[in-house]
């Protein structure tokens, strides 16, 4: 608890020296325009700590042929912000809907969505949360939708539109759950997160949920150099729990984007800018827009100014 007020004071901090002077593109963020032909990942800042919990990890893409994507829909309190970014790109219907592992942080906005938008399919982590009162309510919401969800494990694939192809390289094949599940399991959820890589022409992104560092090395001990990519998301919000050797050895990216209100763990921030990694944070950036035309370049368009050299 007190690291994670420090962190939060950090943070606060930041966010007072970042609204001076403050320049936003939100709207340039969220113009759907130019993504025909571009496959894009939008980033979502989900504002500040939401009552006790992390707002956590939102994230919306869209493909070359036009299919929209929300992976993750952050806290229940956050999915304001969820809204509102898709009503700016003007959607209406949500193409694939996909919950990377049954934290609160995570699913607590899909019965929002599934309330107010068409949803075409839904995929989530093999791993099931009986326990939980947010799984059992993205499950009624899921429902009540008529659908139901595809699990989703290693070795599984699927296109997300014509030209997208996303492989799964986690939760396992086989999920031992361990006694008295789900007491005390944080850690074990976290790591059944789903680890999606997907793969347009020569671009790759790589997204993996809140995967901590013993389950990043299993990963890459059976995945190797098929998790080689461009762009990634930073496991567990950038905290100290990931980012471990083996994963970066393995996945290498141009590009890694830090999703979270604070600054989980500077020396893991500041380990992956040494790795010659661009970054990019929420709480600094605000929304993050990369996209690419699927030869291996990409175009990075954040909602603020950067106001600090905090990782250099």
């Amino acid at each position: 608890m007190l690291k994670r007020a420090l962190a939060l004071t950090l943070s606060l901090l930041l966010l007072c020296a970042a609204a001076l002077g403050e320049t936003t593109r939100y709207g340039e963020v969220f113009d759907a325009q130019g993504d025909a032909g571009r496959l894009t990942v939008r980033f979502l800042w989900l504002g500040p700590q939401v009552a006790e919990d992390k707002p956590g990890d939102a994230m919306i893409l869209t493909s070359p042929d036009g299919k929209v994507m929300v992976l993750d829909a952050g806290h229940p309190q956050a999915a304001e912000y969820v809204t509102a970014a898709l009503d700016a790109l003007g959607v209406t219907r949500i193409d694939y809907l996909v919950a990377s592992h049954p934290h609160i942080d995570h699913i607590g906005g899909f019965p929002t969505l599934l309330s107010r938008y068409e949803v075409g399919a839904i995929y989530t982590s093999a791993l099931t949360y009986e326990a939980s009162a947010y799984y059992q309510a993205f499950l009624a919401a899921t429902a009540d939708k008529g659908l139901s969800p595809i699990l989703l494990q290693e070795g599984d694939s699927f296109s997300f539109g014509e030209e997208v192809t996303v492989e799964v390289f986690n939760p396992p094949a086989e999920i031992t759950y361990p006694d008295r599940y789900p007491e005390g399991a944080t850690q074990f959820i976290n790591n059944q997160s789903l680890a999606l890589k997907f793969t347009y022409g020569d671009s790759t992104i790589l997204l993996a949920g809140d995967l901590y560092a013993g389950a990043e090395r299993e990963v890459a001990e059976r995945w190797g150099e098929a998790l080689d990519c461009d762009v990634m998301k930073a496991n567990h919000h950038g905290s100290n729990t990931s980012s471990s050797l083996a994963w970066r050895n393995a996945v290498s990216p141009q590009i890694n984007v830090i999703t979270s209100d604070t600054i989980e763990d500077l020396n893991t921030a500041k380990k992956l800018a040494k790795d010659g990694q661009q970054m990019y944070h929420t709480l600094l950036d605000g929304c993050i827009r990369v996209s690419t035309p699927g030869d291996g370049t990409y175009a990075v368009l954040t909602e603020k100014d950067r106001t600090t050299t905090l990782f250099d």
